[in-house]
Parts: structure tokens; sequence; C-alpha cells
């Protein structure tokens, strides 16, 4: 494997301050910033909390150079490329991925936002509210409240236990000393003295340093400013916190102080053996005594030599009995774990694992590691390291910790700053660590590579479509299964998915991403990433799926009972995504049920109809001696193979489904589909979706400020095109939601008529680039979509091609057709359809009607 990737790009400083990192990818269409303030959320003044997370979202509403709608984030909406921010303890990241040849255009704004940020009364304003609408939906996130429960039990001068997020009250922008405190904050940390800088791309190493000096030139000079922080100590207590929908959980919270040098990466070292799920760890002990259903390491807070780390459990019925128990069996492994010479035997594994997460990432996430100053390198394996690691077991093993239970029952209030807890304090309990006779996980062999095949061995089969391609040692496997009538029940699907949950956690580490889908009328495996490790994982899971083992099917009848539950692990939003996955192909005609199974009761004979449908796939990154290993693992597989030419069908109608999660929010996906498979639709429904993106994020997040989660763009479902609206609000309804999205659309006829020539070729040229963006990840599923689509292979050529022809009439012209829902549309919402939907379904009108 190329060592090359797991090289630290040198750090350099410029005039001025600035400290800068350069990472040339010569074989990337796409390029990526990242600019680090070193300030964040604790440094900002105590009379404002929030303040720095303030900051950071008014820098995207316009510069000196660069208004509003000219600025950072419609320019990378207009290009296709992905932006976002990040306001920790103590850095605030800002950070792009776009077309290469636009970097110096997107660093431009990113640096005059940096610098010169317009900072608009009125814009504050509006944008508090979006703070405010962020803060609701945080105040059901179980971590969100699990710290905030955390920070009571800390000593009150750190400021782990402060409120940092920001809303309505803590933001008093109307006045003077607020407005003072802001502008005093973005002069003292927003200049190069307190910035790095890092650029990745196929641009030249001369050319990403012109453009790292460009950026010296264009922020102001100043020098770098230490920080200590305050001690951080807290004494062992026990909490039963309320999580707004929360599942029965444990939390095991170890507040760290006066940590070695190194400890960064003795932490991630430690993070990655205690969250094994191979055969021999600590969580397999747990699962086998139905304790848990899984085991979560988080970092809440880290900087210098501090660190606080939670182990988040999710409880069974038995281990909410016997919590001491589980408990006891953590420490008793982290006592067994912090014995001399143990982790020796399995740092070249370690070494592994994260040679082959960087392998597969993209310029951004390469940044995103390597901004961290302790991150683990080709260089780091030395005896310091060993030292490090020493040293933080030594201090873990000592650390009695903070216990959290969470659950959905009601608790009293408890003082706390800024975000609501309940919780009910409990007299902490002494445990021992359990002197089992621990022992390390297996090794995952999934990081080794394939066996020699001999060529030519395996027979290829027919419905397996190989496509070639160079995709820089990344491959891709998509598999479906489809069903010749009514898909086995829903409980079968869940117990394979329970069945698949250590492979997910192994894949990861062998550098593969594997996602297991429910379709309704198909299920479909997908496999993406370091293309060497297939073939074993392939094998491996393909006997899995064949024959899972018994306590599966227990375990499938209590997931499909519990399925549809609102959670407060996950934001309102992306569970309804989730949803969406499932819903939209059973929902839009595709040979969906008619009833939901009434009856859980199943064993092994319901495998029959699993193990005879039908299976094609699509196989990319493949070659020689690796795709005969792949097509000889392929026989481990369940199903029978066969092309069965089912493709999507359009559809006229539309439909509501009430995702049944309920919640104080109201969270609304609204899906519009293509009416029909033409190239030409296609080509107008992905350039409308362009053109629109800014601007409905503009109305409805910051002008209507409906809520912190807004958000549309052309998306493929399960093959299936079309255009995706999203809104999570916290005080508009579901009808609300969609009135204003339908009159947005109605509004958007005047903002096309007017569309300057120069804007629109820039709309056509950036959603041509997607189409032939070379990024492994996106370029696979790319193609993976056309494939469940029944698209020729020269699909995305002629959509090219119908882009470079698109003339403004045919563009308002599929706007009507989306506004008339021409190709169907669906509705997935926390909420039942009101009355006025349900009266458009009788009348056949699809619209969504404006607001009154």
């Amino acid at each position: 494997m190329d060592n090359d990737i797991a090289e630290r790009p040198e750090l350099s400083h410029l005039p001025g301050g600035l400290r800068i990192r350069l990472l040339p990818r010569r074989r990337s269409s796409q390029a990526a910033a990242l600019v680090r303030v070193h300030a964040g959320a604790h440094d900002a003044p105590a009379a404002y909390p929030g303040l720095a997370h303030f900051l950071e979202h008014l820098l995207f509403l316009g510069s000196d150079r660069y208004p509003p709608e000219q600025g950072l984030m419609p320019f990378i909406q207009g290009c296709g490329g992905q932006l976002n921010a990040s306001t920790r303890e103590r850095h605030t990241d800002f950070f792009f991925q776009l077309p290469a040849e636009l970097l110096e255009q997107g660093l431009l704004r990113l640096l005059d936002m940096l610098a010169h940020p317009l900072l608009d009364p009125a814009a504050q304003l509006r944008e508090r509210e979006v703070l405010q609408a962020e803060y609701l939906a945080r105040a059901q996130d179980s971590e969100t409240l699990c710290d905030a429960a955390l920070g009571t039990l800390l000593d009150v001068e750190h400021p782990f236990g402060g409120f940092h997020a920001g809303n309505r009250d803590s933001l008093p922008v109307e006045t003077d000393e607020f407005q003072q405190a802001l502008r005093c904050y973005h002069r003292r940390f927003y200049h190069a003295g307190q910035i790095e800088l890092l650029l990745a791309g196929p641009q030249s190493t001369t050319e990403l340093q012109r453009l790292s000096e460009l950026a010296a030139r264009n922020l102001p000079s100043g020098a770098s400013l230490e920080r200590a922080p305050a001690p951080l100590r807290a004494s062992a207590s026990w909490l039963d916190v309320q999580i707004p929908n929360g599942a029965p959980g444990l939390h095991l919270c170890f507040v760290l102080d006066e940590l070695p040098e190194g400890n960064a990466v003795a932490l991630d070292y430690l993070a990655t053996w205690i969250s094994s799920e191979m055969p021999g760890s600590l969580l397999a002990n747990l699962r086998a005594e139905s304790f848990c259903n899984g085991l979560k390491w988080r970092e809440p807070y880290r900087y210098a030599n501090q660190a606080v780390v939670v182990l988040t459990l999710p409880l069974t019925e038995r281990g909410r009995a016997q919590p001491q128990k589980i408990i006891s069996r953590v420490l008793g492994w982290l006592t067994f774990f912090a014995r001399a010479g143990i982790q020796r035997q399995i740092r070249k594994e370690y070494r592994y694992i994260r040679l082959r997460s960087l392998q597969g990432f993209t310029p951004l996430e390469q940044l995103r590691y390597w901004v961290e100053p302790a991150a683990w390198s080709a260089a780091s394996d030395s005896d310091s390291l060993q030292q490090a690691f020493d040293a933080l077991m030594r201090r873990v093993s000592s650390c009695e910790p903070i216990v959290l239970f969470t659950g959905s029952d009601e608790r009293p209030a408890l003082a706390s700053k800024g975000f609501p807890v309940r919780a009910r304090r409990e007299a902490p309990r002494r445990i021992e660590p359990c002197s089992l006779d621990w022992r390390l996980p297996e090794p995952n062999t999934w990081l080794k590579p394939p066996a020699p095949q001999v060529p030519g061995s395996a027979a290829v089969e027919s419905s397996l479509r190989w496509r070639a391609g160079d995709f820089n040692g990344q491959g891709a496997l998509y598999l479906r299964w489809q069903f010749a009538e009514t898909p086995p029940c829903a409980a079968l699907w869940h117990a394979l998915w329970s069945t698949l949950q250590p492979c997910l956690w192994a894949a990861k580490q062998a550098g593969v991403t594997l996602r297991f889908e429910d379709f309704g009328h198909a299920w479909c495996l997908s496999l993406l990433g370091f293309a060497e490790a297939f073939p074993r994982i392939v094998e491996s899971i393909g006997r899995l799926l064949n024959s899972p083992p018994s306590q599966a099917f227990a375990e499938g009848i209590r997931l499909a009972g519990e399925a549809g539950r609102s959670s407060g692990d996950e934001m309102l939003i992306r569970q309804l995504i989730r949803q969406l996955i499932r819903q939209l192909p059973r929902q839009l005609g595709q040979r969906a049920p008619d009833h939901e199974e009434k009856e859980l009761h199943f064993d092994r004979s319901v495998l029959l109809h699993w193990q005879t449908a039908q299976r094609d796939g699509l196989a990319m990154g493949f070659t020689g001696d690796l795709a005969d290993s792949l097509a000889e693992a392929m026989k481990a597989m369940p199903g029978l193979s066969g092309d069965t030419n089912d493709t999507i069908r359009p559809f006229a109608g539309h439909r509501w489904h009430d995702a049944g999660l309920r919640a104080t929010d109201t969270a609304v996906l609204l899906f519009c589909s293509l009416p029909d498979a033409n190239p030409e639709t296609e080509a107008g429904w992905r350039l409308l979706a362009r053109l629109m993106e800014g601007g409905f994020f503009r109305r409805l997040r910051g002008e209507l400020q409906l809520g912190y989660a807004v958000f549309c763009g052309f998306r493929q479902i399960a093959g299936q095109g079309g255009i995706l609206f999203a809104v999570q609000s916290p005080k508009a309804s579901a009808a609300e939601i969609l009135a204003h999205v339908g009159a947005f659309l109605a509004a958007f006829t005047h903002p096309l008529s007017d569309l300057p020539a120069e804007r629109m070729a820039q709309a056509v040229q950036a959603s041509t680039d997607l189409l032939f963006d070379n990024e492994p990840e996106i370029a696979m599923e790319r193609t993976w979509q056309n494939h469940l689509a029944g698209q020729p292979e020269d699909h995305p050529q002629r959509v090219a091609a119908a882009l470079r022809k698109l003339q403004l009439s045919d563009l308002l012209g599929q706007l009507q057709a989306l506004r008339e829902a021409e190709g169907g549309r669906l509705v997935l919402a926390n909420a039942p359809p009101p009355s006025e939907w349900t009266q458009t379904v009788r009348e056949n009108r699809p619209r969504c009607s404006p607001p009154r």
C-alpha cells in the first residue's frame, strides 16, 4: 500500500503569521480548502454565550467584495460543490470542496468573508432566529442533553459546563455593547496569526503555494495568541437524564486532565480497540450477555492536555436491569488493556486501519484529517507514542467515571446553563472492575490482501455487469435482489441487517463502506471503497446472509416493532431522509405490497423467499486477478443470478406518508419525481435544481426563518430521479411548509425569466461537471443509479448534450411541469396530511398552494 498518503503535509509559515499545509492530489478532479481559526466557543465573552457560533453564521451573509447573492455559499451551491463550517471549543473551521478549476474563486470569497464581513444588523436579527431554531432542535438531541447534564457536574471555572450554542436570549444584537463585543472578538481572532490554511487539489505545489500567498495578502496580520485551559475537574456522580423520545442508554464519562503529549493518537488507539466488534472484544462480550446493542466512543471535548470521553451503550431490557454489571465489565476491560505490552501486539493492525481510511478519502476529508495537530501519520509509530499510550491508560484506569442513565421517563428539572436538563441525581456506587479472562479482539482478516486467484478460474455471472475504469484503487459492488411477488416480511430484512452490524464496522476498518437497503420490491447491498478488500468481505457476508445466526430472528422481530419510532439520538430531518430511501420505491408504484405484515413471528423457512430472489448487480474498479477473486467470492451470495429488466416507470400520482416520528419540530420532505426518462427532461430538472438551490435556502431559511435545516437539490433515490425539498421547522406546520415551497416555486418564474446569460452558462457547466465528476464514490454511485433506472451507459453524455441545448423557454416549461407535479410527488413528514391535501388528491390537482 502507498505510504505517501499517510505523510502529513508539511507546515509552513508565511509573512503575517499565516500557517499553511499543501496537499497536491494529481488524480483528482476536485479541490478543497479548509481554514482553521484558532478560536472557538470557549473564547467568546462570558456575557454573550454563543457569540462565536453566531459569528460563524454571520460570515456567510456577505462581505465587502461579495454581497450575499455572490458570496461563498451561493457560489459553491451554483457549481455543485459542498461547504460547511463548525465551531468547536477552541477552534472554528470553514471548508469547501468544488471543481478544481474554481479553487481560486472559492478561496477569494472565503478569505473576504473571514476578513471583511458585512455584519449587517438586519441580517443579524434574521440569523439569530436561525440559531434559535437550531437551539430548539438540539434541545431534543440525546448527545447535547447528555453533555449539558455532564457540564453541571464539572468545576464551575471550566467552560465545558457553559452554554455555547447561542439562542434568542443570549444574543442581544440590538444593543451597542453586543455589537462592540462581536467586532472585538472578530478583530482579536480573525487574522493571519490565528489562522491555518490547508489546500488540496490536482494543482501543482507551485500553484497551491501561489494561492496560499494570495490568502496571506488578503488577511490582516497578527500575532498568535496562547490560551491556557482552566483545570478540568469533576467528582464521581450518577445522573438519570430524561431524553425526549430517547431509548434507554448508559453513558460512562471519563474526565481527563494532565494528559501526556501525543494524547490525541493515544486516545484514537484506545477508541479503535474499545469500539471493536470482532469476536473477543468488549462489545462481543456484552452482546453475548444481551446487555446492550452497541458501543460508541465520543469525545465532546478535547483541547491541549485535556479531554472528556463518553462511552455510550444502548441498553437492552436485561442491561437496564443490571447496569452495574455492564460498568464492571467496561472497567475490567480497561484494566486488562492497560497492561504493559498488550497494545504492542496490535500496533501493526492499527497502522493498516489508518492507512485504509486515508486511501479512500476525498480531498476535503484528507484536509479535515490533517488539520488535527496530532493526527496519526506514517511517522507516528515510535516509542514516544507507546509512552503516551501507557500514560493515558494509567490516567483512564485511575479515573472513576461519571455515570449517566438516559430514557424518556419524566425527570425533575435540573439547574443548568442554556439547554433544559431534566435529571434525577443518584448516589454513586463503587464498582470493582470485572476480572474475566479478557483477551484481545480477533484480528480483522479483511485487512489482508486477497488470496491469489488462478486467472479465469471463476465463472462470471451473466447478471453481474462489469464496468471498466480507473478509480485509483477504489472499487464498488452493487447487488440487487428482486422479489417475484410480495417481498418477505420486514422482520427478515431487520434480522439480516442486525446480522450485518459487526460487518459494517469491520468493513469500515478495511476501507470499505457497506450499505444494506430495503426498497420494498427489492433489497440492495452496496460496498464502496478499497478494492483489494472486496473478495474477503463479499465471501464472508455472503455466508452470513445465507445463514444468519439463530438470535438474529428474535432481533429482527424486535427491530421491526421499533421501526418508525422517533429517536432523540438523531436529527429529525435525517431520520426522515433515511425513511425516504425505503418509502420512495414503495410509494411511487414499484410493485409495492398493498399491505403491511401483521404477523412478526417467523423462522428460518422465510429465508427461502430471500435465497430464491432474482439477483443482479454492477461491479466497478476490478480487473485481472482481483476480478477473478471477486467473481469466486460471489458464489457465496444468496439469490439466483438473472436479469429482471425491472426499470423505473413514470408515476403520475401523489402520496403522503406519515413517518410517525412525533417531535416538537415539524419536518417535511417533498420529492417531485421526473415525469419521464428522457435525457432532455432530466437535463432541465438538474439545471432547475441547481438554479433554485441558493434562492430556496435564502428564502425559507434566511428571510422566512422557518428553521435551521433547509435545502433542495436534484437527487436519485433507488434509480428514481427528481427534485427533493427538505425543511425542518420549530414553528411551521407541515401544511404551512408545503405552502411556502409552493409559493417559492410560483415566484421563481421571475428570477428565471431575468436570468443573465452568464449565470445560465455557469449553471449548465456546473451541472455538466457533476455528470462527469471522477471522484470514485461520486462516479460509481452515479453509474449505479443509472443502472437502477435502466439507462444506457452513455446516459450522462446524452444528458450533457441536452444541457448544452437548453433554452430559457425550455426551463420555464420544466418549471411549470415541476409546479404541476407531472411526474408525481411524495411527501414524507412527521405529521398526517392536512385536509387541503386530501381535497387536492380527490380533485387530482397535485399542486402546492401558496400561503394565504
